[in-house]
Parts: structure tokens; sequence; C-alpha cells
């Protein structure tokens, strides 16, 4: 922690990824870790569904494995932006992350691909095997429970990529309630707001 405050004094890190990545510890450990992504549909409509954030990198780009047949991909190649969101109820605090989200498929960046592919579990990578996303369903069909990571990548699968420009911070353990917000926009300086 005493790094991350010099890295921060020094200019090397945004003010809210310690913040951030230390509350995630804290409340997930090795479990994965559970966030809600948001976005808009063809008709305007906002869309959530429950997602694993698998990476955060020291620019603050977060990172989602996705299928290239999965509505959320195809729902940010035509409105390229996002939110992410996690509530820590162990915590009781919530972090939104709004920013730019890209699809990264075959043909963009196979290497950062492949990385992705081999920190999946067994189990996780299985699933890219099984039948089509969003298609009628055939319980006969037999889906595997398991593959090792030598298994060879799927053309669908790809990364969703947010770079955030707008974090809050929302803490409701204390009484009153603590809101901060952290924008690109402001350098990102912390402006505490009414929650």
């Amino acid at each position: 922690m005493i790094d991350s405050v010099l890295e921060i004094l020094n200019g090397h890190m945004l003010p809210w990824l310690p913040i951030f990545r230390d509350a995630l510890d804290a409340e997930y450990g090795e479990r994965p870790r559970i966030a809600t992504l948001a976005t808009v549909d063809a008709e305007h409509r906002p869309r959530a569904r429950s997602v694993i954030l698998r990476r955060i990198d020291d620019n603050g780009a977060l990172w989602i494995v996705s299928s290239a047949h999965s509505e959320k991909n195809g729902q940010i190649r035509q409105t390229p932006a996002a939110e992410l969101v996690l509530y820590l109820p162990i915590a009781r605090e919530q972090f939104r992350l709004f920013g730019p989200a890209g699809i990264i498929g075959r043909v963009d960046d196979e290497a950062a691909r492949q990385a992705f592919w081999a920190t999946l579990s067994d189990a996780a990578r299985a699933s890219f095997y099984w039948p089509t996303i969003g298609q009628p369903a055939n319980n006969d069909s037999a889906v595997p429970a398991a593959l090792p990571p030598d298994t060879p990548v799927p053309d669908h699968f790809e990364l969703i990529r947010i770079q955030p420009i707008q974090v809050e911070h929302l803490t409701t353990a204390a009484l009153p309630h603590r809101r901060t917000r952290y924008r690109q926009s402001t350098a990102w300086q912390p402006e505490p707001i009414n929650p």
C-alpha cells in the first residue's frame, strides 16, 4: 500500500486505482470478481449482465472475455461505450467505471487473445465450445465440462476492453455515506459529491 501511495504522489498511478484494487482484493481474494456490465442496444435501451472482470491494467483498463456471438459484443461495436459496476457487500462499497469500450478479436490482437485464453479455468475455456449463444437449445447436445490450456482458441473468443474516463466510489459503511467521483477531464482529482 505504501508503494501505491508513493506512485500516486509521484504521478505514476491513477488515484482511484489502488483504492479499487485494494477493495477488490479484500472483498474477493482469489475468487472471481463479478461485475455488472451495462451497454446500450440498437433501440437505445440499457442492457446489463453479470461478467467476470479478468484484469485491471496499471493504466486503469478493464478486461473481460466474451464471445463474438454475444449481444454485448455487437452492442459495444455499435455504441463503443460501457459502464462496469461492482458492489462489494462485505465492505459495503460500490464502484462505477464508465468509458469507451472496444472489442479485441482474432484480427486485432492474437497475442492478447492467446494470453487471456491461457489464464481461463478449464471450465471457462470449455464454455466457448458450447452451442452458439442465443440459438434454440438442444438439450441432447453434449457439451465439454473442461478443456485444457492447449485447446485451440476459437475464432469467436474475444476480449472487451473498457478504458474508464469516469469512476465513482460509494461507501455506505459509514454515516453519512461517502461518494467520490474521479474524472479524466479534471485530471483525476477526487471530487466528493453527495451520495
